[in-house]
């Protein structure tokens, strides 16, 4: 699985590419795990994800749970219309903000700051 990562006013934005299932779950969840620091702002990009399964829905909670760990926060944006479904139906929705864009996401965490 492959990640890009930027910075966007503070806001750490990890680029999900492609496929969130158990081929990448692992790789997902030490990458991002790695780049957790405490108090850390978090924005998933989930823009190009088009497939997550069991695996992948466990790393995002796990994640979620490292997160709250370390005093951090992670939010979710860029989610298509399928993903949500998927995120509905197995209630992952109510541990993640959820956002249609990255800018809004990023706008989120700097009023929360204030």
């Amino acid at each position: 699985m492959e990640m890009r990562f930027e910075y966007l006013i503070g806001v750490l934005v990890a680029h999900v590419q492609m496929f969130l299932d158990q081929v990448g779950a692992e790789n997902f969840k030490y990458v991002l795990s790695e780049r957790i620091k405490p108090g850390e702002k978090i924005i998933l990009d989930l823009e190009k994800l088009v497939n997550i399964d069991n695996y992948g829905l466990d790393a995002l909670l796990a994640m979620a749970q490292k997160a709250l760990e370390n005093q951090s926060l992670i939010k979710l944006a860029g989610v298509s219309a399928d993903m949500q479904i998927v995120l509905d139906i197995t209630k992952v929705y109510r541990v993640f903000d959820i956002y249609p864009t990255i800018e809004e996401a990023v706008a989120s965490c700097q009023e929360e700051a204030k």
